[in-house]
């Protein structure tokens, strides 16, 4: 395995046009914005977000441990798919997302219009060109945990338009937290598998211990209200809450960097 540079810190960072760029580079392991939502404004997501559960409109991974979610996941479809097939999903991800939306606010547009405000340069929704919008905004039940994984898209999707990028960061807003765990382990690896062209892109989920051994981690809690960024190329997962100690609900998305410094975002 290939060692990165070390960490600045293991400091959380606030955010700014520095750690956001130090954060696509790797150079610090993560970026946290305090009280980027109120309580109030917590607790009507995920009084909408238990509205969609009682519909019976959050899915669920094929992955283990269960992962609730609304919306879809473009990983999901990298493989054995057709192109087409994803955009379908994409459309009913969007009907499902907007009925949540329209029963609360908008994380979402709030997290793009704090980038474009912070950077000088804009964030939107990717597009696939031939296709329309990717879906963006993710929100998810993780009460169980998350395995550890790696998100990026070069790797993991090399044949769509998000594979220019060259960055690649997850945010995520959490509206409630657990009393317990529920806390995300960075490992300071970034993923450097090579595709073989024309094979399907490399697992990047379950990964073992040998892919983050002598790697420097560092692991931050979910607290209700507020956003944490995280450069998503390193080996990342999420521990189980306790039973009974509360849910981890959040909405997130990926950030991927364009070469002239612009931001796409997606799911």
């Amino acid at each position: 395995m290939t060692h990165a540079p070390a960490w600045q810190d293991h400091e959380e960072h606030p955010l700014t046009a520095e750690t956001l760029r130090a954060l696509f580079e790797n150079e610090i392991a993560a970026i946290r914005i305090k009280n980027f939502a109120t309580s109030d404004e917590c607790a009507d997501f995920a009084a909408a977000m238990q509205w969609a559960i009682d519909q019976d409109i959050m899915r669920y991974y094929s992955v283990k441990p269960r992962v609730g979610y609304i919306g879809t996941a473009q990983v999901e479809y990298r493989w054995g798919h057709e192109r087409d097939a994803y955009f379908v999903a994409v459309q009913q991800a969007w009907q499902d997302w907007h009925k949540v939306i329209a029963r609360t606010w908008d994380p979402q547009e709030r997290f793009m219009q704090t980038l474009r405000d912070v950077s000088g340069h804009d964030a939107r929704i990717a597009e696939e060109p031939g296709h329309g919008k990717l879906f963006s905004g993710i929100i998810r039940k993780a009460s169980n945990g998350i395995g550890r994984h790696v998100d990026y898209a070069p790797i993991n999707t090399p044949d769509y338009a998000i594979a220019a990028i060259d960055g690649q960061l997850g945010w995520n807003l959490f509206v409630e937290s657990p009393d317990e765990g529920g806390v995300t382990t960075i490992h300071n690896r970034p993923w450097t598998v090579v595709p073989e062209e024309g094979k399907d892109p490399p697992m990047s989920y379950g990964l073992d211990d040998s892919h983050v051994a002598g790697a420097e981690s560092v692991s931050y809690a979910p607290v209700t209200g507020d956003v944490v960024l995280f450069n998503s190329r390193n080996p990342h997962e999420v521990s189980a809450g306790v039973p009974g100690g509360g849910d981890r609900l959040q909405i997130g998305s990926f950030v991927g960097h364009l070469p002239d410094g612009d931001m796409v975002l997606w799911s």
